[in-house]
């Protein structure tokens, strides 16, 4: 009797699991602005997402950096971040592609990271230039 009891246990509780599955995003995307770099993404479901962190690396980089997080809205909720930090150091040069990615983080401390989603900027609003060719306007 005692084994069944802990095979209904055993069972609810996968079941339960099953039930409060979070489905992920609807959809999560990243453009260029000239401001800087706009995220924008809603979750199918918000059932026990605590918050949205958004976290970014240059493409090269396998350096994250935590940018924003929001407390989630409820079902239905979009969600838009404007990075503009992401030129840190004035000296930066290079490849400007950019990963983006945003993990749900949930009631109970789990979490669901969203798929990568890359920028590459072709303007950078305020053009990216070395001292050197700043001199050279000059001349």
């Amino acid at each position: 009797m005692r084994k069944l009891h802990f095979i209904a246990l055993i069972l609810l509780v996968l079941t339960s699991g099953m039930l409060f599955a979070w489905d992920g995003f609807n959809y999560v995307a990243a453009s260029e602005l000239e401001s800087g770099i706009r995220l924008d993404w809603q979750a199918k479901n918000e059932d026990h997402v605590y918050s949205y962190v958004v976290w970014r690396s240059r493409s090269e980089s396998n350096i994250l950096h935590k940018c924003y997080e929001v407390i989630s809205k409820g079902d239905g909720a979009t969600y838009s971040y404007v990075d503009v930090e992401y030129l840190q150091k004035s000296a930066e040069t290079g490849n400007f592609k950019f990963n983006y990615y945003v993990r749900a983080v949930m009631t109970d401390g789990s979490y669901k990271n969203s798929d990568v989603v890359q920028v590459s900027l072709t303007s950078l609003g305020v053009t990216q230039q070395t001292w050197g060719s700043i001199k050279a306007m000059f001349r």
